[in-house]
């Protein structure tokens, strides 16, 4: 009798992997994000705080 062939299945189960690549784009790590985040909130103040007066 023949040997019957067994074949494992791919790794990964067909889920694809998006980090695999690398792309052309601004990197910003997760320090810069909050602090980013925390000048906008700041700036977000400031003119709610000081835009009537400013801006009539």
């Amino acid at each position: 009798m023949a040997k019957e062939k067994t074949t494992l299945p791919p790794t990964g189960a067909g889920l694809m992997r998006f980090f695999d690549e690398d792309t052309k784009a601004i990197k910003i790590g997760p320090k810069g994000v909050i602090a980013l985040t925390l000048i906008l909130v700041a700036f977000e103040i400031l003119l709610h705080t000081f835009g009537p007066q400013i801006f009539g």
